[in-house]
């Protein structure tokens, strides 16, 4: 005796089985739902109706950018054991495919309305050679795009298998309904596509803008230097830069040497923000001696020019500072940027973190005529001085919590002192912060270790700048 069906629901109810036809439609739609080129759409659909309809054969034609009666083939399926021949992507290669003139295709299509004929006699047609001997109907399907009967499927069939009225108007709505998704379909490829051409532009920005960078870091007589730049983007809108000063620049002109530390940052990041980045360090480059009296003076002459540009919705903050070496003064500016920090270390080992005070002035680009003041601080040796940009405070943990200044400050104590160590603790503190979250602005560190100052720094004469 067989055994009974099982009742999954104990009600005595059964499922029906799946009618073939229903199972090839799923097929259908689920291939079709996870197409990203259009020509695959068009595959599936050619595969699901040769099966489904039991045809002879299928060709696929394209008429876009052509004359009347003229078309270009696109996919050819013509016999049961040939596999589909593409002749190529219509949207991408269209110029590639050859133009082809007259025959039963070029009949069928003619007009721009579905068309149906059984009892086709001796048929002569290019594009189905010999093979168009061994049909006897053929229905000719428009795929409308923007109002117009762009592409076609014609599908045919043997001598003894005629189509009828109700296959045609199955054929119209499916085919119409495919086409659909052959244009959301070709509109992602061409989204991806534009997508991937921004991309490769951006890092040709990014490049240039890290061209912009120093290649190295100067040896400051008596300090060491170390930087952190890293930027969420392929191009960033942080900067800065160590240089020397032919005169004493930023340091009320005195006739001994001085090195320019300059760290900004642009609003926002990427391309537009790496094309400000740009302008603010041509702009820095030019400054005339005479505007390098101060570190005040030197972001009015950036604030002014950056202002004429009336870039809008952007600005720049800056720290931008003056360090004499035989001396240990550094005299500083800030324009709307975070305060500078200095780790001290203590003769008794113990470490503290100081907090560099002075007014500032506004971002540079918002305010013409802006003023910003210099203050000044005295660094001893064995002093590490921090200039970075906001974006480490702002770093997020994955829930939420800003690193902020206090987990810089913990960093800065918690490393030996040198400018290395004091990058490299900052880099560790905010990946571990981050936990693989991906930053939401540029990260730039700049670092200078005071190992000495006086002529234990510049060797007992002047330190003139290149």
């Amino acid at each position: 005796m067989a055994p009974e069906p099982p009742d999954p629901r104990g009600d005595g109810s059964a499922d029906e089985p799946v009618p073939p036809d229903l199972g090839r439609l799923v097929e259908l739609l689920r291939g079709v739902s996870a197409a990203r080129d259009p020509r695959q759409v068009l595959r599936h659909f050619a595969e699901a109706l040769h099966r489904g309809r039991h045809l002879g054969g299928f060709v696929s034609v394209s008429r876009r950018g052509l004359g009347d009666g003229e078309y270009r083939v696109t996919r050819r399926l013509l016999t049961d054991e040939d596999e589909s021949i593409e002749s190529g992507n219509p949207w991408r290669d269209a110029g590639r495919l050859p133009v082809h003139r007259g025959g039963l295709i070029a009949e069928m299509i003619a007009g721009g309305g579905p068309r149906l004929r059984n009892g086709l006699g001796a048929v002569r047609d290019a594009v189905l050679g010999p093979d168009a001997e061994r049909f006897g109907s053929v229905m000719a399907v428009p795929l409308f795009d923007g109002g117009e009967p762009l592409n076609w499927a014609l599908q045919l069939r043997a001598h003894d298998q005629p189509f009828t009225d109700e296959e045609l108007r199955e054929a119209l709505l499916q085919g119409n309904l495919v086409g659909g998704n052959v244009r959301l379909v070709r509109l992602a490829e061409q989204i991806r596509e534009a997508a991937a051409e921004q991309d490769a532009e951006v890092e040709r920005i990014g490049k240039i803008q890290r061209a912009l960078l120093p290649e190295r870091l100067p040896d400051v007589p008596g300090a060491s230097l170390a930087v952190m730049y890293q930027t969420p983007a392929a191009a960033g809108g942080d900067f800065y830069t160590v240089r020397g000063l032919g005169v004493d620049g930023l340091d009320r002109g005195r006739a001994i040497g001085a090195w320019g530390l300059v760290v900004a940052d642009v609003s926002g990041h990427g391309p537009a923000a790496a094309v400000v980045m740009a302008m603010f360090q041509s702009i820095l480059m030019a400054m005339p001696v005479e505007h390098q009296a101060t570190a005040g003076t030197a972001c009015a002459f950036l604030n002014e020019h950056l202002c004429s540009k009336r870039i809008e919705g952007i600005f720049v903050t800056a720290l931008v500072a003056g360090y004499n070496p035989d001396t240990g003064v550094l005299r500083y500016a800030r324009a709307g940027h975070p305060l500078p920090m200095v780790r001290r270390q203590h003769g008794d080992g113990g470490v503290e973190v100081l907090d560099l005070r002075g007014e500032g002035g506004p971002p540079l680009g918002v305010m013409p005529d802006a003023a910003y003041p210099t203050a000044e601080f005295r660094l001893q040796a064995g002093d590490a001085l921090v200039l970075y940009t906001d974006g480490l405070e702002e770093a997020r943990s994955p829930a939420g919590r800003f690193f902020g200044r206090g987990g810089i400050e913990r960093a800065l104590a918690d490393c030996s002192g040198e400018a290395d160590c004091l990058v490299e603790t900052l880099r560790e503190r905010l990946a571990e912060h981050e936990a693989g979250a991906r930053a939401g602005d540029d990260q730039t560190v700049l670092a200078m270790t005071v190992r000495a100052t006086g002529d234990a720094a510049t060797g007992g004469g002047a330190a003139g700048g290149p």
